[in-house]
């Protein structure tokens, strides 16, 4: 049993640094090309796109192919398109986390890291509420898609910027300061309790699937 840990990160490190992590490269850089190709045609349709694909992104690590893209385009441009459009799907996944910390059982372990990724996601940060409540519950992580694809198209409409590198929350909104703002904020208000309410209305066929587990 002691030798486990050491056999997988010789096993898994190696497939990680050779095969997923450049797959997660390649996936994120298709991904923006198509982003740019869609914006081009329709700002609106590449808000929901990006809002929609982003957390799937996040659980492959293919989020990271933007970071550049966005760097350099505030370098060169002195403000970024992408990192807006993520802010519907950061706030869809705190609502759908927090549904799910309300579908729980009262007193499991479940519930309280569903409700700390929440707040967790609030706060900018959604990893919590992936990979410890939604990925393992498909019906939630959906909404929490669909929801940030809404969000992402009332951004694109909004034509909102980003001045400075900084991934979208309420402690960050300084960064997004100027045009399609107020949008902006309203977005991701409007992610959050559509995430909530479509995990919530799913709430028989999550709490069969929270009991068959």
């Amino acid at each position: 049993g002691f030798l486990k840990p050491i056999i997988c990160c010789i096993v898994v490190l190696p497939i990680t640094f050779l095969l997923f992590g450049p797959m997660g490269t390649w996936i994120g850089d298709i991904l923006t090309k198509i982003f740019f190709s869609i914006y081009d045609w329709n700002p609106i349709a590449a808000g929901a796109f990006m809002g929609f694909v982003i957390q799937p992104m996040v659980v492959v690590g293919a989020h990271w192919s933007i970071v550049p893209v966005s760097l350099n385009s505030i370098a060169t441009n002195g403000y970024d398109i992408i990192l807006p459009l993520l802010g519907g799907a950061v706030y869809g996944q705190a609502g759908a986390a927090l549904a799910m910390g309300m579908l729980y059982k009262k007193g499991t372990e479940k519930r309280r890291i569903a409700f700390q990724a929440a707040f967790s996601a609030a706060l900018g940060v959604t990893e919590p509420a992936l990979f410890g409540v939604n990925v393992t519950m498909m019906r939630s992580m959906m909404a929490a898609c669909v929801s940030g694809a809404i969000g992402g198209a009332f951004i694109g409409y909004a034509g909102t910027h980003c001045t400075s590198f900084a991934f979208p929350s309420f402690l960050t909104c300084v960064a997004y300061i100027g045009p399609g703002f107020m949008i902006f904020l309203g977005s991701m208000v409007i992610s959050f309790i559509l995430g909530f309410v479509f995990t919530i209305l799913q709430k028989q066929s999550i709490q069969k699937l929270i009991t068959e587990a």
